[in-house]
């Protein structure tokens, strides 16, 4: 690999680069394995028909200061004394945010319909409960609740599947639609959690 270039490498740099692109200029194992990975996962975007999300304008919409009940009462002008926007809200972390249209009723129990849009967040690390788009064995997609057993108690676990004691992996997934089943995976199945969905944004008024 020839040092002849317009810039400028210290000592240091200069091995590292070696280290990463080989004496011979070619890739080392290490970048061809991140590059699979960026190609893996932009196809896996495209299969998904995931949307990223970048946000380019800011609109501030105003938001009242009391909580609405499900009752007669509403707020009024003089409630409304700051004002949100919905990019902050909504999106975190924009770079690693993605939109998506929900395509089963298996989650119906935690207000997923089909075709309600949703946010995807890659940078959170899942915790015990959070609803995820997980990957099973690298291909198949799905949206369910991921479940760490070690998180359970023992009548949680009855509670699911009437027994107290029922053989559980480490991590599962759950279906909150009695019409679908859990996914438990088997000991030859990989389960690759994708990301964390922070929102649903279903629309609740339709113009005719």
């Amino acid at each position: 690999m020839s040092k002849k270039l317009p810039i400028y490498f210290s000592e240091g740099a200069w091995t590292s680069l070696q280290t990463l692109m080989g004496q011979d200029g070619k890739p080392s194992p290490t970048i061809n394995t991140l590059l699979e990975q960026i190609s893996m996962q932009t196809d896996l975007i495209d299969k998904l028909g995931l949307t990223p999300i970048l946000p380019k304008s800011k609109t501030s919409i105003p938001m009242a200061l009391e909580r609405i009940p499900a009752g007669p009462a509403f707020a009024t002008k003089d409630d409304l004394d700051t004002t949100v926007d919905l990019n902050e809200y909504l999106i975190h972390n924009p770079i690693s945010s993605f939109m998506a249209r929900v395509d089963s009723e298996s989650m119906l129990g935690a207000g997923l319909e089909i075709d309600d849009p949703i946010i995807i967040d890659r940078s959170i690390e899942a915790a015990h409960q959070d609803i995820v788009v997980a990957l099973i064995d690298n291909k198949d997609s799905t949206i369910k609740r991921l479940m760490i057993t070690a998180k359970m108690s023992k009548n949680d676990i009855k509670e699911i599947f009437g027994d107290e004691d029922y053989p559980l992996p480490k991590l599962w997934l759950k279906a909150e639609n009695p019409a679908y089943e859990h996914i438990i995976p088997a000991d030859n199945q990989t389960v690759v959690i994708w990301g964390v969905v922070t929102f649903n944004l279903k629309r609740m008024h339709y113009r005719s």
